[in-house]
């Protein structure tokens, strides 16, 4: 059995057609389809059951899934612990936008000199996506903001930044006060992401609902918006984002202040393998 099939009947399951897992493993449809039916052929009955463009799971497919998952999740770590002297072996980060400029590039290039035989992938996503791939073993680590609710005990939990909340605006709309938040358009970072509910929290205290503007789960968006003179915005203040002063102003909001919490995540199970060992150090050392 490849277990390279594995991965791909996993990620049919995961993305719920063969289009789908195709464009996640950056493989064509057919040879996605090809593999499933290789591993049809090898347990003797159908794994998916396809309708128009969709592929869902059998009952077999389903009785199967967590063994599958196990197997893949060993196969990886076999591959690390091979050449665990070397530091070799995949290694998937998965990591928030604001994350992805802040603190990848530094944690790439530590690891292409400290480990260059670690095969590196990097995900972007949000913090609930990156929070699921974790839980369905498709990334070995999360840089995400902190969630809602209390991360179960089979996680490894390390901070890495505390980014209070700011109120901005487009230079051009002249000074800021707490009386803007009344009378200029909002535009909301997204209150179903985990970082844009603590936003919310603090907004839905003080701003007309009828001025909000727009909403997005995108903060470099946000700011290009805000920088255009469209409306300002609550956001975490990270250290991108006041770079540019002739464009953007900004006063922090009257107490108590929001603060977005930016924490490392991984299984206890990996913690403490070589590879986890030098990616963690690398962005705790940033």
């Amino acid at each position: 059995m490849d277990i390279r099939f594995l991965e791909s009947l996993v990620a049919v399951v995961d993305n719920g057609s063969i289009s789908g897992a195709a464009r996640a493993q950056g493989l064509t449809a057919t040879a996605v389809s090809q593999r499933i039916r290789a591993l049809e052929q090898e347990f003797g009955t159908k794994l998916l059951v396809r309708s128009g463009h969709s592929a869902l799971p059998s009952k077999t497919c389903l009785n199967l899934l967590p063994q599958a998952r196990g197997l893949i999740q060993q196969s990886a770590k076999l591959k690390r612990d091979f050449g665990s002297s070397v530091l070799s072996g995949p290694f998937r980060i998965g990591a928030i936008e604001t994350a992805l400029f802040q603190l990848i590039p530094a944690v790439v290039k530590n690891l292409s000199r400290d480990a260059p035989n670690c095969d590196l992938s990097v995900m972007p996503g949000t913090s609930i996506q990156l929070y699921q791939m974790l839980e369905k073993d498709q990334i070995d680590l999360a840089v995400i903001v902190t969630p809602p609710f209390v991360i179960p005990k089979i996680y490894h939990v390390e901070e890495l930044a505390s980014q209070p909340y700011v109120l901005i605006q487009g230079i051009q709309n002249g000074p800021v006060n707490q009386d803007d938040l009344m009378k200029q358009p909002i535009i909301l970072y997204d209150r179903k992401s985990w970082g844009g509910l603590e936003a919310w929290k603090w907004l839905a205290r003080h701003i007309d609902p009828k001025n909000i503007l727009c909403e997005l789960d995108a903060m470099g968006t946000i700011v290009a918006m805000v920088k255009s003179g469209l409306g300002i915005s609550l956001l975490p203040n990270w250290s991108e984002l006041m770079d540019d002063a002739s464009t953007l102003s900004s006063i922090a909001p009257i107490p108590p202040i929001p603060k977005r919490q930016i924490i490392l995540l991984c299984k206890n199970t990996e913690k403490n393998e070589p590879l986890f060992k030098m990616v963690r150090s690398a962005f705790l050392t940033l």
